[in-house]
């Protein structure tokens, strides 16, 4: 275990060679009051150009190499090969590009990687091989051809391995003739079944972004299709209560008693969390120009609005939570497409303050997502939009020196990415025992998700209490006393297992040596174990320019190629490693 002081000077260390990297490289950062934009041109995200405004992301693992990866709608994959550098991946998934475009990530055939769903014009759906390499499947889905949407949503309403799909479409707002959504379930294999007989597949609306989650906490996700016209006349949601853990069936149920559901809304994007810490899920709901948005508390299952800095009228799109100070409670990132958008702190006493100076963005952003993709525990954020508006911003000094736990679920007799999984977790912060709760979601924001692995900010907290795992499959795992500041993997019925303090370079040393880095002419691999592995070299956009298989140890010939960034991914029978090699 690596002590604290150790961490935290690995940590500081971590950002300041990235940042001095990035000064080096083209003045590429911009310091916005904790947080850096990132702006250097060598990063592919920074100059990727795509039409409109309503698009989503996600952060998402596509390699299974323990950092998250980055899609941005409506076309664009980006591999994050460690210490802050990406690499686009050269696969085009649909075109032409479209100005509206969600996404989501989840294991829908569960094989042990991360599959994307879009929603564009026409939609599709797309298996990973586990190197985040995608190939589409949508001649296996019914009633699916060149079907547009607005927005999709990877979920888990069987309790069993295999996922449910919705895709969401907005009549009138997509060129040809109006269709209902399309909702697809497996359940003993990998075979999607359209289903119909719900008001969402049978008849039309301009449905927006749908969302699941377990709202009642009951052991199975609900569904909530955000509905919102954009019309200037707001009208009623489309949401059900999963019947599962009730009848034993597979069904949903409308919901009209919740207030949410009562009221008519211009709704855009739901999210149940626990804003107030009392072991409870609240209701966020980002409302257009029609409506309000609206922010529930709930009060042992009965919902009253609250007002808040950000419950006002407005064109309003996402609303992002994550525990962005890592003090212990879930603040809130609201995008607009026609004003700044912006980050509001949850004060630890049932409100919120807007910060003025901490977050300000230009309009014309729709997705916003949450991740920490430099795995220095706390959590970075990607804005999709306009040209001019969309960015990647990295979390230097926001959290402080706050304390943190992250943790990834796999599943074994639940769904393999854990979809549905609640997380409580205890801990004494400022001296008062505070209990914490996160769900697993694939859509938890406008047209796209967070980080599937779970963040938890602890304040001045060092150890962990308790922390609580309740699986799809019923399981409920327990644990005590674990160190903060800790990345943890948990496969369900298994222990935890802390990975903290383990960076790809350290990895690939226990496996393989790659030098002279830098090198003008050859690369050799110097393997340190047996058996054959496979190795390709890319260059800063992720094509792939060389490419083959050893075994032990192997010289690469690069005297021809460009001065530049190249990234040597090895893969061996266990592991993934990627390495950045400079050519000069």
């Amino acid at each position: 275990m690596i002590e604290a002081a150790i961490l935290s000077k690995l940590k500081v260390m971590t950002k300041y060679f990235f940042t001095l990297a990035c000064c080096m490289l083209s003045g590429g950062i911009f310091s916005q009051f904790g947080w850096t934009k990132i702006t250097s041109t060598l990063n592919p995200i920074v100059t990727m150009s795509a039409p409109g405004t309503y698009k989503g992301a996600a952060w998402i693992d596509v390699d299974n190499d323990d950092d998250v990866d980055l899609f941005a709608s409506p076309n664009f994959l980006f591999i994050n090969q460690g210490g802050g550098v990406f690499s686009q991946s050269s696969q085009t998934f649909l075109t032409p590009l479209q100005s509206f475009a969600g996404c989501s990530f989840a294991d829908i055939d569960a094989d042990g990687d991360n599959d994307l769903v879009i929603a564009e014009n026409p939609s599709a759906v797309f298996l990973n091989d586990g190197l985040g390499n995608f190939s589409q499947i949508n001649s296996q889905f019914t009633n699916f051809s060149s079907y547009p949407s607005w927005a999709c949503a990877i979920g888990n309403a069987t309790n069993d391995k295999y996922l449910e799909i919705i895709f969401a479409h907005a009549a009138g707002f997509h060129a040809g003739t109006p269709q209902t959504c399309r909702y697809y379930t497996s359940t003993t294999s990998f075979a999607p079944l359209q289903k119909v007989n719900f008001a969402f597949t049978d008849t039309l609306k301009p449905y927006t972004v749908p969302f699941w989650s377990d709202f009642d906490l009951d052991g199975d996700m609900d569904l909530f299709i955000a509905s919102g016209p954009a019309s200037g006349t707001p009208n009623y949601d489309v949401c059900y209560k999963n019947m599962k853990i009730e009848t034993g069936m597979d069904s949903l149920k409308r919901l009209t008693a919740p207030l949410f559901t009562s009221q008519k809304q211009d709704g855009q994007c739901y999210n149940f969390i626990d804003y107030d810490n009392d072991k409870d899920l609240d209701l966020c709901l980002t409302n257009y120009s029609s409506a309000p948005t609206r922010f529930y508390k709930n009060n042992g299952g009965v919902y009253t609005t609250i007002s808040t800095p950000f419950t006002n009228t407005g064109n309003n799109l996402s609303n992002c939570w994550g525990d962005y100070d890592n003090d212990g409670d879930m603040d809130v990132i609201i995008s607009r497409d026609n004003t700044s958008t912006r980050l509001y702190s949850n004060l630890g006493n049932g409100t919120f303050t807007l910060l003025t100076q901490n977050l300000s963005v230009p309009s014309s952003i729709g997705g916003v997502v949450n991740g920490d993709f430099d795995n220095d525990g706390d959590l970075d954020v990607f804005m999709n939009g306009s040209a001019g508006s969309k960015g990647l911003y990295r979390n230097d000094t926001v959290a402080g020196n706050r304390k943190w736990i992250n943790i990834k679920l796999t599943g074994v007799n639940s769904n393999i990415s854990a979809l549905g999984a609640i997380v409580r977790l205890k801990a004494t912060i400022n001296a008062n025992p505070v209990w914490q709760m996160r769900e697993v979601n694939a859509q938890n924001t406008f047209q796209g998700q967070n980080d599937l692995r779970v963040h938890f900010g602890l304040a001045d907290a060092t150890v962990i209490d308790s922390l609580m795992v309740n699986w799809p499959s019923g399981l409920i795992q327990t644990f005590t006393i674990l160190p903060g500041n800790n990345f943890y993997h948990l496969t369900e019925g298994t222990a935890i297992v802390s990975v903290t303090g383990v960076k790809k370079e350290d990895q690939l040393a226990n496996e393989f040596k790659i030098f002279p880095n830098p090198t003008d002419h050859n690369l050799t691999i110097a393997a340190f174990t047996e058996g054959k592995y496979d190795y390709h070299l890319m260059n800063s956009v992720g094509e792939i320019i060389l490419v083959g298989r050893a075994e032990g140890n192997k010289i690469l010939d690069i005297s021809e190629f460009k001065d530049g960034i190249y990234f040597l991914r090895i893969n061996s029978d266990t592991k993934n490693y990627t390495y950045k090699v400079i050519k000069n």
